[in-house]
């Protein structure tokens, strides 16, 4: 950590000292930019690193399954738990009278949730909003039932639906829908995002966040964080998309991609915008017509 200038090392005393302003970077509760998250990745990819080696082999597997990460979900949780505190505050207002809406009510979903930490924020902060989160895992919307029940909120609700093939009675049923970090992993990501559209509600509006980065490898050489998303996508994003048979997309499909998929699900107006606190992720805001 001194080579990494982390822990300031003073050669004549032989003494260590780590400066205040670089205590959060090491702490576990961190968001993306933690030393302390991303260690805790490269125990759960030391796990499966025989698991994706045999997905080289001219016999092997397609990709890793979910199964083989068991604390998948735990990890991206704790970073979205620390990502989140500023949903209200930072994320909301680049999304011009959005706020106002969900003082107002309106219907959202939260698809591909996890743990559902954004829906649990933005219901408690909008009483008179109605959200729903779905995902795929039962795991994370048992955790995510039971943390809205200690919490006490009436205005949220959490099922288990696959992105591809989502209920038949949801069209044009929401004004607003998120996904966060999910549609680069999705075996099938043209169908989810036509299933998006679907749901979401004539003149309504779609956030998609995802990885910051290009489509073209030779674009990204400028980008410090790239040698860690592509490794992650190595580990990961890619090998569970393959493991369905599908696209492998990985963390770094680009904003280029990106642009074109929404357009060619429907989506009109859409917009590459900063995340004032997230600098490896990108803001995709696009509207139904």
């Amino acid at each position: 950590m001194v080579t990494a200038r982390i822990v300031d090392y003073d050669k004549e005393q032989k003494t260590y000292f780590l400066p205040k302003h670089r205590v959060g970077v090491l702490l576990p509760d961190g968001a993306m930019g933690s030393m302390g998250n991303w260690s805790d990745f490269v125990r759960q990819s030391a796990m499966v690193t025989n698991d994706v080696a045999d997905c080289f082999k001219n016999d092997g597997p397609k990709g890793v399954p979910y199964s083989a990460y068991p604390d998948f979900h735990g990890w991206m949780g704790n970073i979205k738990e620390h990502e989140h505190k500023s949903l209200v505050s930072k994320f909301l207002p680049t999304i011009p009278g959005l706020g106002e809406a969900l003082e107002s009510g309106i219907k959202v979903l939260d698809a591909g949730c996890g743990r559902g930490i954004a829906t649990l924020t933005l219901a408690q902060h909008f009483p008179k909003s109605t959200f729903i989160g779905t995902d795929l895992s039962d795991e994370v919307i048992q955790w995510a039932s039971e943390e809205s029940n200690k919490r006490g909120l009436a205005n949220v609700t959490f099922q288990v639906h696959d992105l591809v093939k989502m209920p038949a009675d949801w069209s044009d049923s929401f004004d607003y829908v998120l996904v966060w970090d999910v549609i680069h992993d999705q075996a099938d990501p043209e169908t989810t995002l036509r299933e998006i559209f679907r749901m979401v509600k004539p003149r309504g509006r779609f956030s998609m966040v995802d990885i910051k980065g290009h489509s073209e490898l030779a674009d990204n050489m400028d980008n410090p964080a790239a040698p860690l998303l592509y490794g992650v996508s190595l580990f990961h994003c890619m090998t569970v998309s393959l493991y369905f048979g599908g696209k492998g997309l990985g963390t770094l499909w680009g904003q280029e991609l990106a642009a074109q998929m929404l357009q060619e699900a429907g989506f009109t107006d859409v917009k590459a915008l900063d995340i004032p606190h997230s600098p490896v992720e990108m803001h995709f805001l696009c509207n139904k017509p």
